[in-house]
C-alpha cells in the first residue's frame, strides 16, 4: 500500500498490515494504546526533523517497525541527530505527564494505564539497541568522538546484550504466566533490526 501525506511517500508492507490486525484482535485496551501512541511517537520523530530542515523523504510501516528516510543525506550535526532521535520519546513523556495529570483529577482508570503505556515506550525505545532512539543517540554520540566503526561495534554489542536480556525475561515471564510471549516476540523483532543494512 503506498499513498503520500505532504508529498512524502508513505508504504505500508503487508507483514505490517498482518502484525496490526492481529494485535488488534486481542482487543486489549492496552494493545490499542500502544499502536496509538506508538504512532504518536513516530509523529513526534516527523516534526523535529522537519522542524531542524531534514524532512522526510519517504516512511514505510514494516515487521520491524516504522523506518523514516531522510531527504538530505548530508550529515547533520551531533545535536540535531540527538533532538530527532529523543523527540519520540519526548513525545511518549508528554503524553504520560497528560494523563497522569488527568488521572489525578478524576481517577480515571483508563488515564493510567494510557500513561503506564507512554511510559513504557518511552523506557523501551531508550534502550541502546540498533533500530531503537536509544541505539541511534549511542551511535552518534560515540561515532562523533571516535570513528564510524567503533560505534558500529559498540552499538552491536550494546544490542546484543539488551536483546539476551529480554529473551531472559521473556523466557521467565512466559514460564511464569505460561501464555505471555509478548516479550519473546519484541527481543525476536529487534533481533531482526541487528542485520538491517542500516547503520543504527
Amino acid at each position: 500500500m503506498r499513498f503520500k501525506i505532504n508529498q512524502t511517500p508513505i508504504y505500508v508492507t503487508w507483514h505490517f498490515l498482518a502484525l496490526i490486525t492481529f494485535m488488534l484482535s486481542l482487543r486489549t485496551e492496552n494493545i490499542l494504546y500502544a499502536v496509538l501512541f506508538s504512532l504518536f511517537h513516530e509523529t513526534g520523530h516527523i516534526l523535529a526533523m522537519t522542524a531542524l530542515g531534514n524532512a522526510p523523504q519517504s516512511v514505510s510501516f514494516e515487521l520491524t517497525g516504522i523506518n523514516i528516510k531522510r531527504t538530505v543525506q548530508t550529515s547533520v550535526s551531533l545535536a540535531k541527530e540527538i533532538i530527532i532521535a529523543l523527540s519520540g520519546p519526548f513525545f511518549n513523556f508528554i503524553l504520560f505527564l497528560i494523563f497522569v495529570l488527568v488521572y489525578s483529577q478524576n481517577g480515571n482508570a483508563k488515564a493510567i494505564n494510557a500513561a503506564s503505556v507512554n511510559l513504557i515506550l518511552m523506557i523501551f525505545n531508550l534502550m541502546p539497541i540498533k533500530g531503537l532512539d536509544g541505539g541511534k543517540v549511542l551511535y552518534f554520540t560515540v561515532s562523533h568522538f571516535s570513528s564510524y566503526k567503533t560505534a558500529k561495534n559498540i552499538l552491536a554489542m550494546s544490542s546484543v546484550i539488551f536483546i539476551l536480556l529480554m529473551f531472559s525475561y521473556g523466557v521467565y515471564v512466559l514460564y511464569i504466566t505460561r501464555y505471555n510471549f509478548t516479550m519473546l516476540i519484541i527481543a525476536l523483532m529487534l533481533s531482526l533490526s541487528m542485520f538491517s543494512k542500516e547503520e543504527c
